[in-house]
């Protein structure tokens, strides 16, 4: 296999970007010195139009023409001026000699004077030719000065020379050097440390060691100990093998003499192991038997498994028959509700539509009355007066009972539209809760309760209003059959407060209260203290189904008997 030299390589490698470098540290000095050289000869050629400008000015004044050919004629023989165009005031061309491109391929600039970009390997200076006479200043003209990049490269070719010498020379030194010191501090001791090597011999490890010359403190003196310090391990791991093969003889020896000790032993354990097996049979035939009893009483667990499952599917079925009924039975609880605010506030509203009939029937006579005496011409003022009078008090008494008669229908309306659906609509809960107690006051005749509300005007919000009209009927109600049962004028207190984002409502009454065990059931569904008198047990359950479920929040009671009921509910609603 073919081997490449570490220090051909490193020297290469080294040398690579040595000339790298050295060919850019050249370039940046030859176009710095090219620049350098080219404004030195922008510069020369306005020093020459600053010496000759006042001669030109003149002569183009006096349309002194062999003069102006003249000084022409000694600029262009200047080494720096390839070339010079003088035009007049007019633009026209007077003089024009030497490397003259048109001063168009140039930039324009409003400027009295300007250096002019290289282009095509021409460049130059500008500048306006002005002569003063009698104190004023007047531009007679243009002189333009052209040099070339030929003459700047003329002027910088020996230093160009220099630098580009001086280049080769340090890289040929620093290859010598390089490849010296390659050769004495790497090539050499590698040569040797390979030759030492390859006379390496196992059996005698003491003449197998490094010694090498001239190293001083070079890596090659860490090779050195490490590599002899490997030979003296080895040295030492040949005498540990040494003693572990004499070891190994003398166990070998006391192995053969076990193995016929355990050769007795076998027979005598292969003896038990028989006896062993004997009765290892005996047991399986048992373990066979219990297997099989074992695998009977599973058939009969899977058989009463079926049976139980066709048990709790039925059982499921009748949960799920008993849910319906359950829902069937809420919304028939609330349609009951719904039907008893019917039938009182039709008989609320019949009274005053009665009062209404009637007072339309007075006023329709009495303008009979009237109709028939003005007929017979024996109509009076006072009559006249009489009739407006009385039909004043009849329409006052129509409008006001017609009026109430009207928010009768409305309250209900609103209470019975919101108690049949679930749609979400802004609310102010004083008004509502009052509209509410207004629809049920049919229902407070026998009772006579005073409700009071505690409600600031400014609660508004965003809910489903008829689980409020449910709550609180059902609530009224309540108090009216359970709490105040043979007892008239009960107080109902409801307060109504916002903390943060939760709307807290407490309703208190001071009916006969309830036992603790009752006060454990009381949301239970079906359970009420009316067993046998019309109570279907749904009215609390509703309540907290509606809270729980419908407005987010919670619900909690309080009673003792003979100190009333308290709710207390947490409500998550919309302010607005």
């Amino acid at each position: 296999m073919a081997t490449s030299s570490i220090s051909k390589s490193l020297l290469t490698n080294v040398l690579s970007v040595y000339f790298v470098l050295t060919l850019i540290v050249t370039s940046v000095q030859v176009v710095g010195e090219y620049y350098d050289t080219k404004n030195m000869l922008v510069q020369e050629l306005n020093n020459q139009q600053s010496t000759f400008s006042h001669s030109l000015a003149r002569s183009l004044w006096e349309y002194n023409t062999p003069q102006i050919d003249a000084i022409a004629d000694g600029l262009i023989n200047i080494p720096a001026i390839a070339g010079l165009v003088i035009r007049d005031d007019t633009g026209r061309i007077v003089s024009q000699l030497g490397r003259t491109p048109p001063l168009r391929a140039f930039p324009i600039i409003s400027a009295d004077s300007y250096e002019l970009p290289e282009r095509e390997g021409v460049f130059g200076y500008y500048a306006k030719l002005v002569f003063e006479f009698s104190g004023d200043s007047t531009q007679v003209g243009d002189v333009t000065l052209y040099t070339t990049r030929d003459i700047a490269i003329e002027r910088i070719k020996v230093s160009l020379y220099f630098i580009i010498g001086s280049a080769i020379i340090k890289s040929t030194f620093l290859i010598m050097l390089f490849s010296f010191a390659f050769h004495r501090m790497l090539n050499r001791p590698m040569r040797d440390m390979i030759g030492q090597i390859k006379n390496f011999r196992l059996d005698d490890l003491d003449h197998s060691k490094l010694h090498l010359r001239n190293l001083r403190n070079t890596e090659f003196l860490l090779l050195e100990q490490a590599y002899n310090q490997l030979v003296d391990s080895l040295k030492d791991y040949q005498d540990d093998l040494d003693r572990t093969q004499k070891q190994l003889l003398h166990a070998n020896r006391k192995l053969d003499e076990q193995n016929g000790i355990l050769e007795q032993e076998v027979a005598r354990k292969t003896s038990n192991l028989s006896r062993v097996l004997v009765d290892l049979e005996r047991q399986k035939n048992d373990l066979e038997l219990r297997q099989e009893s074992l695998e009977n009483e599973i058939r009969q667990r899977r058989v009463i498994e079926t049976d139980l499952r066709e048990i709790n599917s039925r059982l499921q079925e009748s949960l799920s028959a008993l849910e319906r009924a359950q829902d069937q039975l809420i919304e028939s609880e609330k349609m009951a509700s719904l039907g008893g605010l019917v039938a009182g506030i039709t008989h609320d509203v019949n009274t005053p539509i009665g009062i209404s009939v009637t007072a339309a029937t007075y006023i329709r006579d009495q303008l009979a009355e009237a109709e028939r005496a003005l007929g017979n011409k024996e109509l009076t003022q006072a009559q006249l007066k009489k009739v407006f009078a009385l039909s004043k008090e009849s329409l006052d008494l129509l409008e006001s009972n017609l009026a109430r008669a009207s928010d009768l229908i409305s309250s209900f309306k609103q209470v019975a539209v919101d108690q049949t659906s679930e749609a979400i609509r802004d609310i102010n809960m004083k008004q509502y809760v009052q509209g509410v107690i207004q629809t049920l006051n049919p229902r407070f005749k026998p009772f006579k309760p005073n409700i009071h509300v505690d409600c600031a005007d400014d609660i508004n919000v965003r809910c489903p209003a008829g689980a409020f009209a449910q709550i609180f009927t059902n609530l009224i109600i309540n108090s009216l059959i359970h709490g105040f049962e043979n007892k008239q004028d009960g107080d109902i207190d409801i307060a109504i407060k916002r903390i943060d984002d939760k709307l807290e409502i407490t309703y208190n009454d001071n009916g006969k209260g309830l036992e603790q065990q009752q006060l454990d059931q009381l949301f239970d569904p079906f359970f009420t203290t009316k067993v046998q008198q019309g109570g279907s047990g749904l009215g609390t359950h509703i309540i907290r189904n509606l809270v729980t479920q419908t407005l987010n929040g919670t619900i909690e009671a309080q009673s003792k008997p003979g100190h009333g009921l308290t709710y207390r509910m947490t409500l998550s609603v919309t302010f607005i």
